[in-house]
């Protein structure tokens, strides 16, 4: 009996040694695992749209994809609010390039948020113009040309269709200066004197169907604006 009692004993303190063992190693398991996300999100976001994509040979998407072992990480920072926007827009942009089949179409929803919140990031005065005109295109200017330049984050804008007018509405009234950064591309980007709620009207007026006329006095656009305010109201009016 005693020697049962012993056994018994003994099998009671393995379990518990190695069930503090297990949820230890998945403590730490977790914490790194928690750490090298934060340090990738780090990594986005001193990079920049410029370092990770513009910088030639020293563009550093390669090394934050690091052929494909930090896929599941950078899909997780898209996913979670935990991340500052920049290094999630970041993040899905790292995707982008090296994913075929990104983004899946249950993401739809927070792509329009992210690349929506995009161009918020963009303006000078209060986005601290974390991005630059550049990812947006010419946008009007390129219309008059009959060309459709949406720029690399605003062809991903457009491709989450309805679901980011919602989100492009709250920029509407945004009066951040766009700036684009460059030397032919910053004379001719800088001339038209974009505001983040101009570029929210135009990608709006895209996606919606809705022709959004532009001028060049702020006023006039500003007009232009309240129409296309108007015309969404009614949109929305009609379908309730």
């Amino acid at each position: 009996m005693r020697e049962h009692k012993v056994k018994y004993l003994f099998l009671t303190i393995l379990v518990t040694v190695l069930t503090l063992h297990s949820s230890a190693c998945l403590s730490i398991e977790k914490n790194m695992s928690q750490e090298s996300l934060q340090t990738i999100s780090a990594s986005l976001t001193d990079a920049g749209y410029t370092g990770l994509f513009l910088s030639g040979d020293r563009s550093l998407s390669d090394s934050i994809w690091q052929n494909g072992e930090n896929r599941t990480s950078l899909e997780q920072i898209v996913k979670s609010s935990e991340y500052p926007d920049l290094a999630r827009i970041l993040a899905s942009e790292v995707l982008y390039e090296k994913v075929p089949d990104y983004p899946l179409e249950e993401w739809n929803s927070t792509l329009a948020y992210l690349y929506s919140q995009a161009l918020a990031l963009t303006g000078v005065e209060t986005g601290g113009m974390q991005i630059t005109g550049n990812q947006w295109g010419y946008m009007y200017h390129s219309d008059e040309a009959g060309v459709q330049d949406y720029g690399a984050l605003g062809l991903h804008l457009v491709e989450t269709g309805t679901t980011a007018i919602p989100y492009l509405t709250t920029l509407l009234d945004n009066t951040d200066t766009i700036f684009y950064e460059g030397s032919r591309e910053a004379t001719l980007g800088n001339s038209l004197r974009y505001r983040v709620k101009d570029a929210a009207a135009y990608f709006i007026g895209k996606i919606a169907g809705i022709p959004v006329q532009f001028y060049d006095q702020p006023a006039d656009r500003d007009a232009e604006i309240e129409r296309l305010k108007q015309a969404l109201n009614n949109t929305n009016n009609l379908g309730e």
